[in-house]
């Protein structure tokens, strides 16, 4: 297998690839591997060939193989000073000098001067504050909205409770509906035998 340097990036690496799309790490990397496999294409497709057009057996396959898999290795070993020249004319193509500005950078050779910059600080304050300030009453009024909607149930709850109330308060306030109770209560006594041997149960005196 061909040796490849792994990527650590870098900023020459960022601005390159701000500016190319790729960096020389990642271009070099790429070039190594598509070598790489170009060689044991070859090599592999060339194996095939042998074997279909000299009639081979099991074991002439095998040690076939094995002489095409050294011949890749040998391959990879003669390459690698070659990839180290294509590696070196890779960086130079690449190369962005420190003294060049990316058409995107360009608007940094405009100066500010400390008037301009002093400015440029008291808006940006001013839009921090602004924006803690929204924060705040955004917080604030999430907490009303949840207070309001908890005063809201707790009212339904009273609604009801003073519903049921009224209910209970109506019905004891009609004399036909205690003296129906009344009635059903004594028609169980004279029914329900160990009723009638509670003696001190005078429901007659609650009205």
């Amino acid at each position: 297998m061909i040796n490849s340097k792994s990527w650590c990036g870098g900023t020459e690496e960022e601005y390159q690839t701000q500016h190319f799309g790729f960096g020389t790490q990642r271009f070099q990397i790429a070039m190594r591997q598509m070598i790489e496999q170009k060689i044991t294409l070859c090599v592999k497709q060339m194996e095939v060939h042998l074997a279909k057009s000299l009639d081979l057996n099991d074991t002439d396959k095998i040690t076939l193989k094995r002489s095409c898999d050294k011949l890749i290795c040998l391959y990879f070993e003669k390459a690698e000073p070659f990839l180290e020249e294509i590696d070196s004319e890779i960086e130079k193509i690449l190369n962005i000098p420190a003294n060049v500005l990316l058409p995107q950078d360009e608007v940094q050779l405009q100066q500010l001067s400390d008037a301009e910059y002093s400015t440029l600080k008291n808006e940006v304050d001013e839009l921090r504050k602004r924006v803690e300030r929204g924060a705040l009453m955004d917080a604030l009024l999430s907490a009303e909205d949840e207070e309001l909607a908890s005063v809201e149930n707790v009212c339904e709850m009273a609604k009801q409770n003073m519903a049921e109330v009224d209910m209970m308060f109506n019905f004891f306030n009609d004399h036909e509906s205690v003296k129906a109770v009344q009635n059903a209560t004594q028609f169980l006594r004279a029914n329900i035998p160990f009723l009638k041997q509670i003696n001190n149960f005078e429901f007659d005196n609650a009205s």
